[in-house]
């Protein structure tokens, strides 16, 4: 099987699993903490400090900061989802780099665990996602990783294409209606470029295994 067939065959399986709540409630929580981790970093880098990190169970979630740039920490969420994702899914190339790449996850989640989170459900919701990712750390062996971690950075980056989308709600809330304020382009516009990152990012992962064995 060609490495095009087995990413269609990721994309198809996500489509499904998408519509399986309980299978794929873990993997809507680790897109969003990927989303909210996206947003803390950003207001680090830019010189802010990350006041409270935040998750539902619900699958939604927030950071809450001081300082940084309001524009940069904004535009990060989404993007940086698509970020992640691409990074997951070319680490996906070596057995050795895979597991590099979810180790450094766990370290990362554990920090935000340790410094950001002040509520009981967050801390469950992210102790139970470093508690999976230490499971296929442990227990996946080498080609089962290669796959794995592709197939999980699919599911992220499909996540990263559909969730803007619900900004489209007529509530004036969220990542696109901060934009919105700061810049005065519409909502709309940030929620096109959002998805259409995410597409660019799946069709470019698409396009980089033909040049793969």
């Amino acid at each position: 099987m060609t490495q095009r067939m087995l990413f269609i065959g990721y994309c198809l399986f996500a489509i499904i699993i998408s519509y399986i709540p309980l299978i794929g409630l873990p993997f809507i929580y680790l897109a969003t903490i990927f989303h909210e981790m996206s947003h803390a970093l950003t207001a680090l880098i830019t010189g802010g400090q990350v006041v409270e990190f935040s998750l539902a169970i619900n699958g939604s979630g927030h950071v809450l900061s001081r300082g940084g740039s309001s524009f940069l920490i904004a535009i990060s969420g989404y993007l940086g989802v698509s970020i992640w994702a691409a990074l997951l899914f070319q680490a996906g190339t070596r057995n050795t780099l895979a597991r590099v790449t979810i180790g450094a996850l766990i370290a990362l989640f554990s920090m935000a665990l340790i410094l950001w989170v002040n509520n009981m459900m967050t801390a469950l919701i992210l102790a139970a996602v470093i508690g999976l990712l230490i499971l296929i750390l442990v227990k996946t062996n080498a080609k089962l990783m290669t796959y794995l971690s592709r197939f999980i950075a699919i599911l992220v980056l499909f996540n990263a294409i559909k969730s803007p989308l619900y900004l489209i709600d007529g509530r004036a809330v969220g990542d696109g209606a901060m934009l919105a304020n700061i810049t005065f382009i519409p909502e709309i516009v940030w929620v096109v470029l959002w998805c259409v990152t995410g597409l660019s990012v799946l069709y470019y992962l698409y396009q980089s295994l033909s040049k793969e064995r």
